[in-house]
């Protein structure tokens, strides 16, 4: 009979799996990688090619651009190693998900994340005995699948952060710190994910001088310290002679600049929380996407004198981050469904609702509790199928984008901005792309392209002129969310069909209700 549970939780958890690889392929995986993913990608694929000899990104224009003036990607994506230019996210999730683009391309690179997605699940099910359906409501209550659904370190570093917190709860201080350590591979979050956990275990502690009876040497504090130290040492070390950082070129592309200032953060922080509107979109924070979280922390809180120093320590240091992060986070995180920069608090959340689900399964008669209960998952469970249906519908507008993009059969893009060639899709690779967000390096630029790709087509493409309003302009420049996002004048559309014919004869005009789209080569453009 035991054999018989045995197998069949198996093949529950190999079931639950196997749901999440159906997700990310209905999510469109071949058209998934914009923004921060495709300069992930970009950076995965040189170092495929390069046998991991260089991390230079492609730039398949650099014929046309070699001075890389009309480089196509945001500035704070990318930095000079040398004479390269390089990303600035962190190397080793590139050099991680290699294996996947080598045997499926760009659309393998999202299946990357079912890597932390398996830790996280066997972590769960091995050292917390969790069952399925506890892992299968912790998981889909919490916004790890939205994070999920893109090429990103989102859940290998959730689950990094949940093997930390479980050798701490088991009093491996050590493994806990190398583990906390690991995370800052990834993301700058576990600095600080691991401070709060270190200053949360040393109130739990009474460590000296507020408690003489437990030895420095003895302490799970010292030990949890000790173990982050050599990770980070070694992280500063390789950033130092590396990139000459000592915290790698991602931390000075988010904060090298002045950043925002008081009033702004917040702001910030009342979104990350609770609830708050950017570009008249609705953000939801963490609380209210998992309420549980506020209302668990809470009643722990109240009695956190009643709780073991192990649970003190974790529930001290999820809020002690929860409450820190928001006014350190470089910019609002305003991508995903769900606040990714709070990422690392789902981790605890989950331990903490663990807890009280093992509580309430032992009592019986407390039908109002949970109910309660009931109530509080519930409503994170809905929240993500609503995230996972918008983010549906938005694949599948982003794939008829690709495809109208596709089926110009240019060899050469000149976009207006960013956020409009992300929509490229797979073909960014395979065709020349550049960025003229000022229309006066048009004609130049126009000349150069003419001779250095003669008898080929181009097209030239911007969001419809009359959606990028004055109004939308200024606030996208004064607003330091919208950071890289159309911050130039459009193009004047009366004005482009005559510049481009003067290298072009043949210009068409393409009809689109959401993009001005020209396209010109040598010879009688076909009817679209």
């Amino acid at each position: 009979m035991r054999s018989i549970f045995k197998k069949r939780n198996l093949l529950g958890f190999l079931s639950l799996l196997l749901i999440c690889i159906v997700l990310i392929k209905s999510s469109k995986p071949d058209v998934s990688l914009t923004y921060d993913s495709r300069t992930k990608s970009l950076q995965t694929h040189s170092l495929v090619h390069s046998s991991f000899k260089s991390e230079e990104l492609p730039y398949p224009a650099k014929s046309i651009d070699p001075k890389e003036e009309f480089l196509p990607m945001p500035a704070n994506n990318y930095t000079k190693l040398g004479e390269s230019t390089i990303s600035v996210f962190p190397v080793l999730l590139a050099a991680l998900a290699t294996p996947f683009y080598y045997f499926a391309g760009n659309q393998g690179l999202p299946y990357f994340n079912l890597l932390g997605v398996f830790i996280y699940f066997w972590i769960l099910r091995r050292s917390w005995k969790a069952s399925n359906s506890f892992i299968t409501i912790a998981f889909f209550g919490s916004y790890l699948p939205i994070l999920m659904m893109e090429f990103a370190e989102h859940t290998l570093f959730v689950a990094i952060l949940l093997a930390s917190l479980t050798f701490l709860y088991k009093k491996n201080g050590i493994y806990a710190g190398v583990f906390a350590g690991a995370s800052i591979w990834f993301r700058h979050e576990g600095i600080v994910f691991a401070g709060c956990i270190l200053f949360a275990s040393w109130i739990s502690e009474g460590f000296p001088p507020f408690n003489k009876k437990i030895k420095w040497d003895k302490s799970q504090t010292f030990r949890f310290g000790l173990g982050f130290a050599l990770i980070f040492l070694v992280f500063i070390l390789f950033n130092y002679l590396r990139y000459s950082s000592l915290l790698g070129p991602r931390f000075h592309a988010n904060y090298g600049e002045s950043g925002v200032n008081f009033v702004h953060k917040i702001h910030w922080a009342l979104g990350f929380l609770f609830l708050n509107t950017i570009d008249e979109t609705v953000r939801i924070g963490f609380f209210i996407y998992m309420p549980f979280a506020l209302i668990g922390l809470g009643i722990l809180l109240y009695n956190i004198r009643k709780i073991s120093v192990r649970r003190k320590t974790i529930v001290l240091g999820t809020v002690f981050f929860l409450f820190t992060i928001p006014f350190l986070a470089p910019n609002y995180g305003f991508w995903e469904w769900g606040p990714r920069y709070l990422s690392a608090g789902i981790p605890p959340v989950t331990l903490v609702l663990l807890w009280f689900w093992n509580d309430l399964s032992r009592k019986k008669n407390r039908l109002f509790q949970k109910f309660g209960f009931g109530t509080l998952i519930a409503i994170p469970l809905i929240m993500t199928f609503i995230g996972l249906s918008f983010l549906n519908q938005s694949r599948k507008q982003l794939l008829k984008t690709y495809t109208l993009f596709h089926e110009l059969q240019a060899d050469t893009f000149v976009f207006h901005d960013f956020s409009v060639m992300y929509f490229m899709g797979n073909d960014y690779l395979s065709k020349k792309v550049l960025c003229a967000p000022k229309e006066d390096s048009l004609p130049g630029l126009l000349g150069i392209i003419s001779q250095k790709e003669k008898g080929k087509r181009i097209a030239l493409i911007q969001i419809k002129e009359e959606l990028i309003t004055p109004e939308k302009l200024e606030k996208t420049r004064k607003s330091p969310v919208f950071d890289i996002m159309l911050k130039t004048e459009p193009w004047k559309s009366k004005n482009i069909s005559s510049k481009v014919s003067v290298f072009y004869p043949n210009v068409q005009r393409i009809d689109s209700p959401f993009f001005d789209i020209w396209i010109a080569d040598s010879q009688t453009p076909s009817k679209f």
